[in-house]
């Protein structure tokens, strides 16, 4: 089996104990990768039980294929892979009525990362795609098309880089003459507007930003989890893990929305409760949880990692 160098799942023993509260119930994983996560699952689950795998990447989904190629051959499989976003998971989950859990494990993965091909690392010479699925608009198509001040704005929103002003001006006076094509078109940008003790920095942040945009993810996020919540059944798990704050900060809004008691009041200040408004949530990580020293030694791109696990209620 060619070997795609998927990362090791992040926070694995961890996701999966909050996750499995129903071993005959249905899962998805809407961030299959490589399939670790989803392994850990399938062996934890009883006859009855099935994973919904999901990635958009097709690569991800034929090595799964290879793979768990023992469990998809059986009759009935416990497994389902389908090549999508995860924002399909909503769709999905509507065919089966009901799932007991949904893990989301958010970022680039290492094969991504590494990837000569994908252009989402400064480090590596490769055209400026950055998506995660063969279709959409790429990096090289936003950077040529975005005005300066959309440039700014998702360089200060999706990064929040100090310099967002100064390197989107720079992009715009590039791009008269030249075509930013490659990866190092973009670094040499940044190293032009930034001073060399904050470049590393700079970079990680600029081509976060960029890649945010090109994939949408942000709105995804939200868009998924407003979705899916109404098909999770009662004690079933949501499990989020991300690595940067703007998705740690919308997962944690969005529990904490929903984990709430909200009250109407009515012109003589009576306050009633509405059905609508009843709790649907209840959070199980009062704080994100993290990887132990252990696990970032063994594994380095664990560090930024927080998790955040929520129940469904009655």
């Amino acid at each position: 089996m060619e070997n795609y160098n998927y990362h090791v799942p992040v926070l694995k023993e961890e996701a999966i104990s909050y996750l499995i509260n129903n071993p005959d119930g249905i899962y998805i994983d809407g961030t299959l990768g490589g399939g670790g996560h989803t392994s850990a699952i399938l062996e934890r689950l009883g006859n009855k039980g099935q994973v919904i795998g999901i990635d958009k990447d097709p690569d991800a989904i034929e090595y799964c294929r290879k793979r768990f190629a023992d469990e998809l051959s059986k009759n009935p499989p416990r497994l389902q892979l389908y090549n999508e976003s995860y924002f399909e998971a909503c769709s999905i989950a509507e065919r089966f009525g009901k799932i007991a859990g949904l893990l989301l494990d958010l970022g680039v993965s290492s094969k991504q990362i590494d990837s000569e091909l994908g252009g989402f690392s400064y480090r590596t010479q490769s055209d400026l795609d950055m998506r995660f699925s063969p279709n959409g608009v790429t990096a090289k198509d936003l950077l040529a098309s975005a005005t300066q001040e959309e440039l700014e704005r998702i360089l200060w929103q999706y990064g929040e880089e100090p310099y967002s002003r100064k390197i989107a001006r720079r992009i715009v006076e590039v791009r008269r003459s030249n075509a930013l094509s490659t990866t190092f078109d973009l670094r040499d940008i940044v190293a032009q507007c930034v001073p060399q003790k904050h470049l590393t920095d700079s970079l990680s942040r600029v081509f976060q930003a960029i890649r945010i945009a090109v994939n949408n993810e942000l709105t995804e996020i939200k868009n998924t989890l407003d979705c899916i919540l109404p098909f999770i059944e009662i004690h079933g798990r949501i499990v989020i893990i991300s690595y940067h704050s703007l998705e740690d900060r919308i997962v944690k809004n969005f529990f904490k929305e929903h984990s709430e008691l909200r009250t109407h009041k009515n012109k003589y200040k009576i306050e009633h409760n509405l059905s609508t408004n009843v709790p649907k949530l209840r959070i199980l990580t009062k704080l994100p949880i993290t990887p132990s020293e252990a696990e970032i030694e063994q594994n380095p791109r664990a560090r930024s990692a927080k998790m955040r696990v929520a129940e469904r209620i009655n």
